[in-house]
C-alpha cells in the first residue's frame, strides 16, 4: 500500500553516523579487497544541500561533489554527476545553486545546466584578471539563460559592481562572530535592497530565526531535519492522535466504519475528510455531505495518503513542517526503491514507513520513544527507529549516509546489503523529483 502513497531525560536518537561506536563489525563485514578498492578510487557522490526559505519550504538545492578521503574532484566528474542526478530537470522547478571556479565556465560545459532557476555560484573577483574576465563569463552566463551568486563576505571592490545582477549572495554564518555577521547583512542591504541573501551553515532552529530576524532570505546547513530546541512537547496534539489511531487502523485493515469512528472525535479532522472528499481531484459530480460518505469515496490509499501528509499540517502550522514533510517522503521513497530487487515487496514497502516516521521526533517535538508509544508499528520498525538496530537499521545508515554526502560510508553499507553502488544516484535522483511532484499535487 505504501508504495503509492504521494502525496529532559534524551531519549534513544537515530544515528546519524552510519559507523558510529556500533559500527565496527559493520565495517569488518566489508571484505579485504573491497575495502582496497575503495581505498585506491573514492567513491564520489553528488551531495544536496537544501536551500530553506522563510516560509519553512525547501526552496531549492546547492549541488556538491566530494570525495570520502575529502579529496577534490574534477570537473568533469563534476559535470558527469550532475547530469546523472538529472540537475536541469530539478531546477525547472526548484533554485539550482552549481559551485564553479571563475574560470570553469570558459574551459568546461557548464551552461547544459542552466535555467531561469540555476544560479552558478562563483567566488568574488580578487584580481585585476579575475576582474577583467568577469564581464564576459557573466554575460556568457546569461545568454545560457542562467544567473550567477556570489559568496565572500570581504566583498573586494570588484564584486561590489556585481552585486545587483546577482541571484544570490551566499554568507557563511560559521565563519563569523554575531557582530560581525550582523554588519555584514547590514551593509548588503543597505547598499543592494533587493539582493536575496543566503546564510551558509545554520545547524539549529534558533540560528534560523536569528537570521530570519536580521533580513537573510535563505539558509543553508543540517537543521531542517532536526528538533527544534525550543519545542518540549510532553503530549501529541488531539488532531495528530485521531490521525495516528487512523493510520493504525489503516495498516491493520480496519473497517471503514471504524475509520470513521475515529475521525468524528475531532471535528476538524472530520471537516477536512470531507472536504477531500468533495474536492476537484475526487471527480464526484454529486457532493458527498457525511464522513462515512467520504471514507468511502476516498478509499484506503487516498485516505493514506492524505492522513500522511496531516500529520505534518495540523494547525498550528509551522515553518518547519514543509520542510520535513518533503525530506521525509524523499527519504521515505529513496529507501524503497534501494531495496526493491533486494527485499520482499512488503518489506520495501515497510521501509518507505520507516523513512516517512524517521522525523516524528523533529516533527513533533518529543523523544522517538513517546511518539511510538502512540502507534501500533511492528517490532522492526520499532528497532529501527528507536536504536537504529534490526533489519532496516542498516537500510537507514544508508539513506542517512546519502543524504550527508559520505560515499565511503555509502559504499560500504551498499557493499553489506548486497546492493549496486554506481545505482544509488539514480535512487536519490528518482526519489528527490518523486517528492517535489508529491508536495506539488498536495499543494494544488
Amino acid at each position: 500500500m505504501f508504495k503509492r502513497i504521494l502525496g529532559s531525560e534524551e531519549a534513544p536518537q537515530i544515528s546519524d553516523n552510519p559507523f558510529g561506536d556500533k559500527g565496527g563489525a559493520l565495517v569488518e563485514a566489508v571484505s579485504t579487497e573491497a575495502s582496497q578498492q575503495l581505498a585506491e578510487t573514492p567513491p564520489i557522490l553528488l551531495h544536496r544541500d537544501e536551500i530553506i526559505d522563510e516560509r519553512g519550504r525547501i526552496a531549492g538545492y546547492r549541488f556538491y561533489a566530494r570525495t570520502s578521503n575529502g579529496g577534490a574532484t574534477s570537473s568533469g566528474e563534476f559535470i558527469s554527476l550532475l547530469r546523472d542526478e538529472a540537475v536541469t530537470a530539478t531546477a525547472r522547478r526548484r533554485l539550482a545553486l552549481i559551485p564553479i571556479a571563475l574560470d570553469e565556465w570558459e574551459s568546461h560545459d557548464y551552461a547544459q545546466f542552466a535555467t531561469e532557476n540555476t544560479a552558478y555560484l562563483l567566488d568574488t573577483p580578487r584580481s585585476e584578471a579575475d576582474a577583467d574576465a568577469w564581464p564576459r563569463i557573466v554575460a556568457a552566463i546569461a545568454a545560457a539563460g542562467a544567473r550567477y551568486a556570489l559568496r565572500d563576505a570581504a566583498l573586494p571592490p570588484p564584486a561590489k559592481a556585481l552585486l545587483p545582477q546577482a541571484r544570490l549572495f551566499l554568507i557563511d554564518f560559521a565563519a563569523h562572530d554575531l557582530s560581525r555577521f550582523e554588519s555584514i547583512v547590514k551593509t548588503l542591504r543597505q547598499h543592494v535592497p533587493s539582493l536575496k541573501l543566503a546564510a551558509d551553515r545554520i545547524t539549529t532552529w534558533t540560528e534560523r530565526r536569528l537570521c530570519l530576524s536580521l533580513g537573510i532570505d535563505y539558509c543553508l546547513g543540517g537543521f531542517a531535519s532536526t528538533p527544534d530546541e525550543a519545542e518540549k512537547n510532553e503530549t501529541i496534539n488531539q488532531s495528530r492522535l485521531v490521525l495516528i489511531e487512523m493510520l493504525n487502523l489503516l495498516r491493520r485493515d480496519g473497517e471503514l466504519a471504524d475509520l470513521a469512528k475515529v475521525a468524528k472525535r475531532d471535528p476538524g479532522v472530520s471537516l477536512q475528510v470531507v472536504a477531500m472528499a468533495n474536492s476537484p481531484m475526487a471527480g464526484l459530480s454529486t457532493p458527498v455531505a457525511s464522513l462515512d460518505q467520504a471514507i468511502m469515496v476516498l478509499g484506503r490509499e487516498s485516505l493514506y495518503r492524505w492522513l500522511t501528509f496531516s500529520m505534518f499540517r495540523t494547525e498550528p502550522q509551522r515553518d518547519k513542517d514543509e520542510a520535513l514533510l518533503e525530506l521525509a517522503l524523499n527519504r521515505a521513497r529513496f529507501l524503497e526503491l534501494s531495496a526493491q530487487g533486494i527485499l520482499p515487496k512488503a518489506q520495501a514497502e515497510e521501509l518507505f514507513l520507516v523513512g516517512l516516521l524517521s522525523v516524528m521526533d523533529a516533527l513533533l517535538g518529543m523523544p522517538m520513544a513517546k511518539v511510538l508509544e502512540q502507534m501500533h508499528l511492528p517490532q522492526e520498525v520499532q528497532d529501527v527507529l528507536l536504536r537504529s538496530e534490526g533489519r532496516y537499521g542498516r537500510y537507514l545508515m544508508l539513506a542517512l549516509a546519502m543524504e550527508k554526502g559520505r560515499s565511503e560510508q555509502v559504499a560500504k553499507l551498499a557493499e553489506d546489503l548486497g546492493m549496486d553502488f554506481t545505482a544509488l544516484p539514480a535512487h536519490s535522483a528518482a526519489a528527490l523529483q518523486w517528492a517535489q511532484e508529491a508536495m506539488e499535487h498536495n499543494r494544488g
